[in-house]
């Protein structure tokens, strides 16, 4: 794809996107959930080499991160059982948000839910994408004040003029309806694809596969819209594996920014417990 993404901020309004009006950016992001947006408790069942051979385990996410190619581990029966049960995601992301057991990246995500950005979250997940739909309602009802919520209704009705007159409910479930979903081990996820199947252990081709598709579906709300102006779109990525971000950042690099030549990308590395920004524009 070459054309040049055109736009009025009148013309974002009626696609649902926030303009930065500092640097003329329209942002849509991509977050990871675990060990990046929150920390959850949920456990990968593992088997770790002893002295007298293999031994059940279980470990959270942030250790499997760095375990994963580890010759001592292996996964374990059902492994990833606790990933794939919806009431378990739930139930673990009551327990975080109690604990508030926040990650690098959760700041950010809030901060693009006020504003009213695209979001999408592409996870390793393997749950239904309707009980992440259902994650986000959790988040905001634990984590925003009266006056934060305030605000992003407001964004919300500003960019979706025909939701003037709407409950703050509707508006609400509107724009959460909006996201994109992707637990990239799902049977749904490899299904909508046509994917043979999703290893758990190794989710990197499949973010890139949703990621991809996100990207796709944004341009295309904006380019079909092109009118006048000089905005242009930002995508950010924000994942707390290196794996993931090792494999994301030279397919942004070699794929999306050879298809998507006017998209500016921005990784969010979140993988040593802070925020490292990497910003991919394109040459001039």
């Amino acid at each position: 794809m070459s054309q040049q993404i055109l736009i009025t901020e009148k013309q974002l309004k009626m696609i649902g996107v926030i303009l930065d009006e500092q640097n003329n950016y329209i942002r849509a992001y991509s977050f990871d959930w675990d060990d990046n947006i929150l920390k959850m408790p949920t456990t990968i069942k593992m088997l770790k080499r002893s002295d007298d051979g293999w031994a059940p385990t279980e470990v959270g996410t942030e250790e499997f991160a760095m375990v994963r190619d580890n010759k001592n581990y292996k996964l374990g029966e059902g492994a990833f059982d606790n990933f794939i049960n919806d009431e378990s995601f739930l139930s673990d992301l009551g327990k975080a948000l109690e604990t508030n057991s926040f990650a690098p990246s959760f700041d950010k995500f809030k901060e693009a839910l006020i504003y009213a950005n695209p979001i999408s979250i592409i996870t390793a997940r393997g749950h239904n994408p309707t009980a992440l739909r259902k994650g986000m309602d959790l988040v905001i009802s634990n984590t925003f004040n009266e006056e934060e919520l305030g605000r992003m209704i407001d964004n919300i009705q500003q960019t979706n003029p025909e939701l003037d007159g709407e409950t703050p409910e509707k508006i609400l479930k509107t724009y959460l309806d909006s996201h994109e979903y992707h637990p990239v081990t799902s049977k749904i996820f490899t299904d909508k694809f046509g994917l043979e199947g999703g290893s758990a252990a190794n989710p990197e081709e499949n973010k890139k596969i949703a990621l991809r598709d996100y990207v796709s579906n944004i341009v295309k709300k904006v380019s079909e819209m092109v009118y006048s102006g000089t905005e242009k779109l930002s995508v950010g990525f924000s994942d707390d594996d290196l794996g993931n971000i090792n494999a994301i950042v030279p397919f942004i690099k070699e794929v999306l920014q050879v298809e998507f030549p006017d998209v500016d990308f921005v990784v969010y590395d979140t993988s040593e417990g802070g925020m490292n920004k990497i910003v991919l524009k394109q040459a001039n």
